[in-house]
């Protein structure tokens, strides 16, 4: 089924990402999926990386060329990150067993990859603020009702200010458990103020002089500790060299399979 579904590449493996990975889930949450294929030969020759969304009614997947995982890894975006600390892990049951051994020490990494480029993910946790706050007054295509209902999409709103609240916490934690840092326990307080957020318990008048004040703290002390942190070029190299092998894998035996 996975073959047909990737257009005949196969799946390298698939993540648990979003709310469910969080704890921020609610009864209406969709589950979604970062989904890494293995490229076919063809792929290979015409400098083809697959990309594809497939929206379900409860499972949504996002699937990209697992060749592009170095260079989502290295800008270090938490999106792409999480997936490394994902509460699901499913190996595809396609591929070759060192396939699946690279797999697994790709996650026995996770921790060194995390915080390989720590100034860009601070970066782009700023970045991902300033995009949901911008979506604030029109919405998504999924959201829009939010918009109409409390005048604002609550939704958006939710992850801006979980965007800056991952800076602190990981920084808290002095960069060494990113899990911690993303994950909220059922009795943590910041849980309960960003489901609030969530379900329009918030004005947007209040919401919006909420975000300000957290922005501005943020950048202040944390923005520095962030910055001054070395990018990590020893884990860059090792994580090139794991998926250049899965890929490399992948091709021998797709053709000697087809001169068989």
């Amino acid at each position: 089924m996975d073959r047909l579904l990737h257009e005949g590449r196969k799946e390298a493996f698939r993540a648990l990402v979003g709310s469910h990975n969080y704890n921020l889930n609610t009864a209406g949450s969709d589950k979604d999926y970062k989904v890494f294929v293995l490229p076919t030969f063809d792929d290979m020759y015409e400098n083809i990386k697959y990309s594809k969304m497939h929206i379900g009614d409860e499972i949504d997947l996002d699937v990209h060329d697992i060749r592009k995982l170095p260079n989502l890894f290295f800008k270090a975006n938490t999106n792409f990150l999480e997936l490394l600390f994902t509460e699901e892990l499913i190996l595809g049951t396609g591929t070759h067993k060192i396939t699946q051994d690279l797999v697994e020490e790709l996650y026995k990494m996770r921790d060194h990859i995390a915080r390989m480029n720590l100034s860009n993910l601070y970066s782009t946790c700023i970045g991902t603020f300033n995009q949901r706050m911008k979506n604030l007054e029109k919405g998504t295509s999924g959201t829009k009702h939010l918009v109409e209902k409390f005048g604002y999409d609550t939704k958006e709103a939710m992850h801006a200010i979980r965007s800056l609240n991952f800076i602190k916490r990981y920084a808290d934690n002095n960069f060494t458990d990113f899990k911690a840092a993303l994950w909220y326990e059922n009795k943590d307080p910041m849980r309960g103020l960003l489901l609030g957020i969530k379900n329009g318990t918030i004005p947007k008048d209040r919401f919006l002089q909420y975000a300000e004040r957290t922005l501005q703290t943020t950048m202040e002390i944390y923005g520095p500790i962030y910055k001054e942190k070395e990018f990590d070029s020893q884990a860059n190299e090792y994580l090139t060299r794991i998926i250049k092998l899965m890929v490399k894998k992948n091709i021998f035996n797709s053709t000697d399979s087809d001169r068989k």
